[in-house]
């Protein structure tokens, strides 16, 4: 088996390119989630009514069954009326394996139920019953750092590397 060398060049642009796409994956999307997330804490809030509530299942592309609950309500604000279909800001779409947890979902939210609903008072249409930032959205906060602690790691390889190769050349030189 031939062995690989990595060049400290290649581990420089790795880190570099870690880094960067971290910075930008942060910038981009994670912070500004999870400041709609906080904000929406001190959203003010209507009363609604859900209107449907049900379990959607589809199969994977490994063939599991997958289940989400389906919520929808209707809210009024300023006189105008809306539907919502958002537990929470990260929720819409989300599917799982477990269809205990969509039921209790499901249970927690029954049809005709009233509900508090959190709207963006900038965009009443953006509502969600249940407001904040939830685990996955703390996942989507953190996992760029994560890159980026990679691509620091490389580049504390590359100091290293350099480091033990200057302290031999000084070594050396001295003999």
């Amino acid at each position: 088996m031939k062995s690989q060398i990595k060049s400290p060049f290649t581990t420089f642009i790795m880190g570099i390119i870690f880094i960067g796409i971290s910075w930008f994956v942060y910038n981009q999307f994670s912070a500004p989630m999870v400041e709609e997330a906080e904000a929406s804490k001190n959203w003010p809030t209507t009363l609604g009514v859900i209107t449907f509530s049900d379990i959607s299942q589809h199969t994977n592309n490994d063939g599991n069954n997958m289940y989400a609950s389906t919520i929808n309500y209707n809210y009024t604000v300023a006189n105008k009326s809306y539907v919502g279909d958002r537990i929470s800001l990260s929720s819409s779409g989300a599917s799982t394996s477990s269809i205990r947890e969509v039921k209790e979902t499901l249970k927690t939210y029954p049809v005709d139920t009233q509900v508090n609903v959190y709207y963006d008072p900038e965009f009443p249409n953006n509502a969600v019953l249940e407001p904040g930032a939830d685990f996955l959205t703390y996942l989507v906060k953190y996992i760029p750092w994560l890159f980026g602690f990679f691509g620091i790691l490389m580049m504390w390889q590359l100091v290293k590397k350099a480091l033990v190769l200057i302290i031999a050349l000084l070594i050396s030189s001295k003999n």
